[in-house]
């Protein structure tokens, strides 16, 4: 698709993405207004899950854009749409609208509103600055982020090596079309984009990301922006940005403009599904490492057969989790008495599992108890026998069943 739009609208969606915006379909609940402190603002919340999504529109925008978005996401995710004061039918305020402001109207809705991490944060354009904003005053609230063709900060400042003058037309263009209550905060953003230095300082969390950009092709451009050289430092900015975060996509679309989430929403939907599948995986590692590591505490401690079994149930690893870390323990990190510590602990928890039986008599057979590794691996040939285990599993138990007689013979 190559969507020509009127000067007006071709001048403010390739840069700050000002449109009409429309209200949020009727398959959603319908935009309410909330206090938050002295002003009322529009929003609309829905859906539910473990994740609480925040949809950041672009400049000049309500929360009407995510009309095709919001809805998709609320089957399995707790989403929050608003309009910024000013916009839709929130209230405008006396601060000057700078991204500072701006965050911190959304950091007193978040509050106001009762939301609750883990966050993942979506921004279109403009939006993907104050969503950075809020990262970095807050990254142990924010578990992954999604960036719909993001603002960036160093756009202006790269396209001046190509063209100054035609940087200097764009943006007086910009400001002529702007409607008169948005030129405070358009000087805020301007200064931003002359300087290619935001306002704010802090470290993005390395959380799951996903970036979109748009590589729409302008058959007759008439804004530099719009050039494909403009669009192919768009392009490289977007990827520089990209690289600086270890987990997560950059999604290049030619097959819609700067309105990603209005023509292709289903792209922006799955980013938003991929980063909360990401980040979902990479909380079970976490709380997963955090069980290995407490269990390796109590196993470095000591104790009782039954703390020791107490503590595996509170762990939560399976049987094959246990195996594994067992063997890691008898041979790589050369811990023979903490694998043997844990070995038993699983062989008791899993009494009907032959495979465990087995491991546990191989690691007493280790460390030097061939009797009661004997015991073990008959253990596990009875059990693979009545289980009905194939020959092969039962000949290796037999294998190590002759270990075990042959360093009895030994002794």
């Amino acid at each position: 698709m190559n969507h020509q739009l009127p000067l007006r609208g071709r001048i403010a969606t390739a840069l700050l993405a000002l449109a009409l915006s429309g209200t949020l379909q009727a398959a959603s609940p319908a935009p309410d207004t909330l206090k938050v402190g002295d002003y009322q603002v529009q929003v609309a919340t829905f859906g539910a899950g473990n994740y609480t999504v925040i949809l950041e529109s672009g400049f000049g925008r309500d929360l009407g854009v995510w009309r095709n978005v919001a809805p998709a996401l609320a089957k399995s995710a707790r989403v929050m749409a608003y309009s910024r004061a000013g916009h839709g039918k929130s209230d405008p305020r006396l601060d000057p609208p700078t991204i500072a402001a701006r965050t911190n109207e959304l950091e007193q809705l978040i509050a106001t509103a009762g939301l609750k991490p883990p966050f993942v944060l979506v921004g279109h354009s403009y939006g993907g600055f104050l969503v950075r904003s809020f990262a970095t005053r807050h990254p142990e609230q924010v578990a992954g982020m999604v960036f719909v063709d993001p603002s960036d900060e160093a756009f202006n400042v790269e396209l001046r090596k190509l063209d100054a003058a035609g940087v200097d037309k764009d943006t007086k263009l910009t400001e002529q079309f702007m409607p008169p209550k948005l030129h405070a905060e358009l000087r805020s953003v301007q200064a931003v984009l002359d300087s290619g230095k935001l306002p704010f300082a802090g470290a993005l969390p390395d959380v799951p990301v996903a970036v979109l950009t748009s590589v729409q092709k302008r058959e007759q451009p008439q804004l530099f922006l719009e050039t494909p050289a403009a669009v192919q430092v768009w392009r490289g900015l977007h990827e520089r940005f990209f690289r600086s975060f270890s987990n997560g996509s950059h999604i290049v679309t030619a097959e819609s403009g700067h309105n990603i989430h209005q023509e292709q929403p289903q792209l922006v939907v799955s980013a938003v599904e991929g980063v909360i599948a990401a980040a979902e995986s990479a909380r079970v590692k976490r709380v997963r490492e955090a069980a290995r590591a407490e269990l390796m505490r109590r196993l470095e401690q000591g104790g009782s057969d039954a703390e020791m079994a107490k503590a595996l149930e509170t762990s939560g690893f399976g049987e094959l989790d246990a195996n594994r870390l067992g063997y890691e323990l008898l041979g790589p990190r050369k811990q023979p008495l903490l694998a043997a510590r844990l070995m038993k602990a699983n062989a008791g928890k899993y009494s009907l599992s032959d495979n465990v039986q087995d491991s546990y008599g191989e690691v007493l057979l280790a460390t030097g108890h061939p009797a009661k590794a004997k015991a073990q691996f008959m253990k596990a040939i009875a059990l693979a026998e009545a289980l009905g285990k194939g020959d092969k599993v039962v000949a290796g138990y037999r294998a190590n069943l002759a270990k075990a007689d042959q360093a009895l013979g030994a002794h």
